[in-house]
């Protein structure tokens, strides 16, 4: 993210003074680079969820296969969600891949600015319908996990989730805040160049 502050700072730093040291084209550099680490945040995203995906598909086909009928809705619900994360990753991916740095700013703002409107979609109703529907699926298997296990470990569980969801929320939250900045910054530098 060094770059990444450095670029802010010579944005700004050049709103102010036009001669500044950081050109046009260092700056589109920076731009660049910027988007690169964007996409591989994306596929990091998808190489996790994938893990998570296989990992919990695993655990209820060797480990734990539930037998209820409500208790496999939560699974489909649990890996169904991870699923469409991967696919919407993936489709992100693509969609920064059509992002093109080396035509008109006018292009390439527009571009950047369609990709941002989806990017920021995804990350309001979607990501939170997602987690919701992994969280019904998750308590969705308590009644099952009540017949094989002691109530006490069942309850811990469901209690854990809760503090589990707590800091994955705000983890994922603070990672959503640091891209929706970086994109933001790439249109203001992608407008600023025009």
């Amino acid at each position: 993210m060094d770059s990444f502050e450095s670029l802010k700072s010579a944005w700004k730093d050049s709103k102010q003074d036009v001669s500044a040291d950081m050109t046009a084209i260092d700056m589109q550099r920076l731009a660049i680079q910027n988007h690169g680490k964007s996409k591989k945040f994306h596929l990091g995203n998808v190489a996790i969820l994938t893990l998570v995906c296989i990992g919990i598909s695993l655990f209820f086909y060797f480990v734990a296969p539930m037998q209820e009928i409500i208790s496999r809705l939560g699974i489909v619900l649990m890996v169904g969600g991870l699923i469409v994360r991967i696919i919407i990753e993936l489709i992100s991916h693509r969609k920064a891949d059509q992002i093109e740095f080396n035509v008109d700013t006018k292009t390439t703002a527009l571009q950047a600015s369609k990709f941002y409107a989806w990017r920021k979609r995804i990350h309001g109703p979607v990501t939170i319908t997602i987690v919701l529907l992994y969280s019904l699926g998750f308590y969705l298997l308590t009644p099952e996990f009540l017949d094989h296990l002691p109530k006490f470990w069942v309850i811990v569980m469901d209690i854990g989730y809760v503090g589990i969801a707590v800091i994955l929320t705000l983890v994922i939250s603070t990672g959503i805040k640091k891209e929706m900045a970086a994109l933001r910054e790439i249109m203001d530098i992608r407008s600023q160049l025009e």
